[in-house]
């Protein structure tokens, strides 16, 4: 016998073997079979990533690479487990020293008030630093401060970069000091 799974032309008279057409009647019901299984599991599990969705409850609208504090979770297990297992979501507050250090984000957009977007919880992204000392390798959380992180001897911001003090024609460091009386200026940190 031929093959059973042989493509016909146009104009062809079409025969179909009943080995052909059952195979076709058992793909069916395989693939019906799974959509129902599909169904009654779970969604997937939630991908460990260092970019998370974050509401911004800080009271105002935010810039891209501003820095909040993380004060909780959207969704408690007890409202929505399953949400709150597959599609955790970090509530974002003015950060201060006490409650954030370690524990903030960098916004990978722009967020109005009240809104949900992406944001650095772990890994490489850029923020502005308030820069204490040229020597510190580390920068955390200022009290009161979404615009930068603000450099320290320790932290859990690790810089790799930051923009020179003397930045000559490219434009350098902004002309306003930070919270700390820092230079701001613009960095690529690990943060974890």
């Amino acid at each position: 016998m031929g093959d059973p799974f042989k493509k016909v032309r146009p104009g062809q008279p079409l025969r179909i073997p009943a080995e052909t057409f059952n195979t076709f009647i058992d793909a069916a019901r395989d693939f019906k079979a799974r959509q129902r299984t599909v169904a009654r599991t779970a969604q997937p599990a939630f991908q460990q990533t260092g970019i998370v969705p974050i509401r911004n409850d800080s009271g105002s609208d935010r810039d891209r690479f501003d820095v909040l504090g993380v004060g909780g979770v959207v969704i408690q297990p007890f409202e929505n487990l399953l949400e709150f297992q597959n599609h955790p979501a970090l509530v974002g507050v003015v950060p201060n020293e006490a409650d954030h250090y370690g524990r903030f984000a960098v916004l990978l957009e722009p967020l109005r008030a009240g809104a949900i977007g992406r944001a650095c919880l772990s890994g490489v992204c850029v923020v502005r630093l308030n820069v204490i000392d040229e020597s510190h390798d580390f920068a955390d959380v200022e009290d009161g401060c979404t615009e930068n992180l603000k450099t320290a001897t320790v932290g859990s911001a690790f810089i790799l970069w930051k923009e020179p003090a003397d930045y000559g024609d490219y434009g350098g460091c902004y002309d306003y000091y930070g919270y700390g009386y820092g230079l701001l200026r613009w960095a690529v940190v690990r943060i974890g």
